[in-house]
């Protein structure tokens, strides 16, 4: 490793500097990764999108993931599941419909 000397740069070099290295960098990337979309191609989920996606309340995830019906996986203090086990959860989790009170 070669030994790395600090000196003062002014701030608008610093600046430059590391937009050049910002923009060699991202030209490297491949272009199907859409910034505009962080989940596209990505099979994780949030709660709120699970939620979303089984018509029900985040709340039914959280029990969901607490009784062990849903696996689910923490980056950082976010959590995630997966699509497919989130679709799988669907089949196995039949949702019942309440009966209200028969008109008299």
């Amino acid at each position: 490793m070669e030994p790395f000397i600090l000196s003062p740069v002014p701030y608008a070099q610093l600046l430059e500097d590391m937009r050049a290295i910002i923009r060699h960098e991202t030209a490297q990337q491949p272009a199907s990764a859409s910034p505009a979309e962080p989940n596209a191609g990505s099979d994780l989920l949030t709660v709120q999108e699970a939620a979303d996606m089984l018509d029900v309340c985040p709340q039914t995830i959280h029990e969901w993931k607490r009784r062990g019906v849903l696996t689910y996986h923490k980056m950082g203090r976010r959590t995630y599941l997966k699509q497919a086990e989130v679709l799988a959860a669907l089949q196995s989790e039949k949702r019942t419909v309440k009966s209200g009170k028969k008109s008299r």
